[in-house]
């Protein structure tokens, strides 16, 4: 008698182990959305980390070219030509990229001024491309010159004497949130993030 209740108890305790097939199906169900947030999360994340990255860059190069330009006349890696100025120039067709430039000291002349804009690629230093998904929208400017010794700032186009050049980046997807970086006429350089509802 005690042998058939111990019998009867172990084929009790077997029938209980163990989870159903629905209880498995909810808990994969339920780490499964969690999956997906968590990763859809990330996905946004790393894209406004690459906005806030390529922003603090761009501010970056520019105020390198403004160091540059504060090192007086310079000639380049060859010595064939003068430097007079440092800059950036930004192409309206290329939106994910933007150029650091030498202005190079125009050679008819005997005065040491450089055309003041982006004259093609024998001036180029480098074209900076810019993270996935983050892009240049907007810029009312195409080339910003700094000329030594002060430094002087040229904007190319021309902008009236008190308005400052402005460039906006923003993510590709979502232009409701963007930086805007400016440069001011006596070379103050800021950035600010402007989000739209």
């Amino acid at each position: 008698m005690f042998i058939d209740k111990i019998k009867n108890y172990k084929i009790i305790q077997l029938g209980n182990k163990g989870f159903t097939l629905i209880e498995m199906l909810v808990t994969l169900g339920i780490v499964t959305l969690l999956s997906t947030m968590i990763l859809a999360y990330s996905r946004k994340s790393e894209s406004v980390s690459n906005l806030v990255r390529e922003g603090n860059r761009i501010v970056f190069e520019i105020q390198e070219a403004k160091n540059s330009a504060m090192l007086t006349l310079q000639k380049d890696n060859l010595g064939e030509k003068k430097i007079c100025g440092w800059g950036i120039h930004f192409d309206q067709d290329l939106k994910n990229s933007f150029i650091v430039f030498q202005d190079f000291c125009i050679a008819d002349t005997g005065d040491l001024e450089g055309s003041g804009d982006y004259d093609g690629e024998e001036e180029m230093v480098e074209t900076i491309e810019l993270l996935k998904n983050v892009e240049i929208f907007e810029t009312n400017v195409s080339s910003i010159v700094f000329v030594p010794p002060e430094p002087k700032i040229i904007f190319k186009p021309e902008l009236f004497s008190s308005e400052e050049a402005s460039i906006k980046i923003g993510l590709k997807e979502h232009q409701n949130q963007y930086f805007e970086i400016k440069v001011s006429p006596v070379g103050q350089i800021y950035k600010r993030l402007i989000t739209n509802q």
